[in-house]
């Protein structure tokens, strides 16, 4: 199958070949048999499929396919994307990968799987649909390990109780874009571009943008995956928020504020009743171009709520407000113990708008010496050297003979990853 160009996706019908054996179809152009059939002769493709309801058996998309309501991936069902596809969400709409079943959206940069809102461009805002949301069976530290997801009514939980499974596989993301994403599905309750609840190691992220969503760009709550050459641009909450003992590793992450929306770049927590709950939150960040906003809440760094981990070889600039924020006695513990690091990183422009660069929670602590000690490796109030921060078209390669080439910082060293895939349109 000759799948369209990526880039013109958004200009053109939504045109695919749909094929899958479960879930309610509400327009009748997929194969309906026993065994799908997902060749270029199966069916007519000049319209996109609407699917709604439970998706209960092993199914493929071939082509596009657009969303109404809630739509679940459950009875331990395997949903394939295959590149090229565009999945169009109408309002209230999300996919919500159940636990046992898993997502197999696997892209290329030539043909990127994109997850969109059904509004034609020009015509997108956050919100416009909800999501993608996955339920694992790894650990959580919340009571009796496990949890329920926020907003979603049926097939909400979460976790794997006494059991968990470290290496649960929730699928995989690759060479995928989530855009203006964010609906809230019931009060105070707006779904994030991709939930994470309890993915283990045998999931798969690499090379995924979250565009203008509502909410935080990627949120995980436990569990442990590895995810690399990842963007989040013009988020309206946090771009990454960790919660619930997640202890993954992300490395090489492209992060851009809206200039006027955006609160944290990172947001990390261990939980908020019990600030010691074990398995402690503990991420490893590392390799990270982080540019902020002018909008009032635009700041770096927040560890909160106990949370630990490190974050290194990271550069934070331009952002409205702190630089770095340290909140909870709890958490200010892990950085005296050592198991909270903020490392080998650029820091400049930051606290614009006037206020201080650090905030620690209670006052007293010395933030400052923290982060500027000379073990810390840290290059304070330095440019960094990044070719172009401009929103809408920015390029985060470093400039040649720059301090972030030098220090060898940032999440593009050499190639520029992010180009071609990747899409700043904030409509």
């Amino acid at each position: 199958m000759n799948h369209r160009n990526a880039a013109n996706l958004l200009a053109l019908p939504l045109t695919a070949l749909l094929a899958c054996t479960g879930g309610e179809e509400t327009t009748d152009t997929a194969d309906t048999a026993d065994t799908a059939d997902t060749s270029d002769t199966a069916g007519d493709c000049s319209t996109p499929t609407e699917v709604s309801g439970d998706i209960d058996a092993d199914t493929t998309w071939s082509c596009d396919v657009i969303l109404s309501g809630v739509v679940t991936v459950t009875n331990d069902a395997v949903l394939t994307i295959d590149p090229g596809v565009t999945v169009s969400g109408k309002s209230g709409s999300a996919l919500v990968i159940a636990q046992g079943s898993r997502l197999e959206a696997a892209g290329t940069m030539d043909e990127p799987i994109v997850f969109t809102s059904s509004q034609a461009a020009g015509a997108r805002n956050r919100g416009d649909w909800g999501g993608i949301v996955f339920l694992g069976r790894s650990y959580t530290n919340l009571m009796a390990g496990v949890g329920v997801a926020e907003g979603l009514e049926n097939n909400a939980e979460y976790g794997g109780g006494a059991a968990p499974e470290a290496d649960y596989n929730c699928g995989t993301l690759k060479y995928v874009r989530v855009e203006f994403a964010g609906f809230e599905l019931t009060t105070d309750n707006e779904l994030n571009g991709v939930t994470f609840y309890s993915c283990g190691t045998g999931t798969t992220v690499e090379y995924l943008q979250v565009h203008m969503g509502d909410d935080d760009g990627i949120e995980m709550f436990g569990g442990s995956w590895t995810g690399k050459n990842i963007v989040i641009t013009g988020a309206a909450d946090d771009s990454i928020d960790v919660d619930q003992g997640w202890a993954g590793t992300l490395t090489n992450i492209f992060i851009q504020q809206d200039p006027n929306d955006g609160n944290y770049a990172f947001e990390i927590s261990n939980q908020d009743i019990n600030l010691d709950a074990s398995p402690r939150t503990a991420p490893q960040i590392s390799m990270v171009t982080a540019i902020g906003g002018s909008g009032p809440k635009s700041s770096g760094i927040k560890f909160k709520e106990g949370g630990s981990g490190k974050i290194d070889k990271g550069i934070f600039m331009n952002f409205n407000g702190a630089q770095v924020d340290i909140t909870e006695a709890e958490t200010q513990t892990q950085a005296d113990d050592g198991t909270l690091q903020i490392t080998n990183s650029i820091f400049f422009n930051n606290a614009a708008g006037g206020g201080d660069k650090y905030v620690a929670e209670p006052a007293g602590w010395d933030i400052a010496s923290f982060v500027e000690s000379a073990a810390a490796g840290n290059a304070m109030d330095m440019d960094p050297g990044i070719t172009d921060t401009t929103w809408g078209s920015p390029d985060p390669t470093p400039v040649a003979g720059g301090l972030a080439e030098t220090m060898g910082v940032g999440a593009v060293q050499g190639t520029n990853w992010t180009a071609g895939w990747t899409n700043y349109a904030p409509n």
